[in-house]
């Protein structure tokens, strides 16, 4: 059994990251509080082949506090099953980024404006990327290479040897346009 943490800086690619890793084979579980991941991670251990590869996505939003996802951790890295990829990028690159999608910040309550709110989560997630095991810049990737730094981090062989996948639909008109 494989376990992925993926966190990191709001609007930095987690949820992007969580859909390429399930195209990957993972069963992904969003917005998990860490208090419920140890049970998760036994009933995954007990299921079927279904729930090999997991990936759960943690970030600021189910954070109470990082000690709490500290000791989850070392728990789940103590087995040897569990790994964490952070995801960042630029304050710059993010605030652009939720300029362009409109979309609320996380912490815009607490904050005053939107570069506070991303510096705030940048400062509170901080040791959670001190200790993790992969972190990926998104700043200057595009979709498509963030998909090949996971596929070369977590790709099981069978999906780098896959490569590109083209569909021909074909249609004809049987009496003219």
């Amino acid at each position: 059994m494989e376990i992925l943490i993926i966190s990191g800086l709001s609007g930095a690619g987690k949820s992007r990251a969580a859909s390429f890793l399930e195209d990957m084979g993972f069963y992904i579980v969003d917005n998990m509080p860490a208090a419920m991941i140890l049970k998760f991670a036994e009933f995954c251990a007990g299921g079927s082949q279904r729930y090999d590869k997991v990936a759960l996505v943690y970030d600021v939003r189910t954070s109470n506090s990082p000690t709490e996802l500290f000791d989850v951790l070392d728990t789940l890295k103590h087995s040897g099953v569990c790994s964490l990829l952070f995801l960042e990028a630029e304050p710059e690159t993010i605030i652009k980024r939720y300029k362009e999608t409109r979309r609320r910040h996380p912490l815009m309550k607490q904050a005053d404006s939107l570069e506070k709110a991303v510096l705030e989560e940048k400062d509170m997630m901080a040791p959670l990327r001190q200790r993790a095991d992969y972190v990926i810049d998104t700043t200057h990737l595009s979709t498509a290479q963030l998909r090949g730094e996971l596929l070369r981090n977590f790709g099981s062989g069978t999906a780098e040897k896959e490569g590109m996948s083209v569909s021909v639909t074909s249609f004809g008109f049987k009496h003219g346009l």
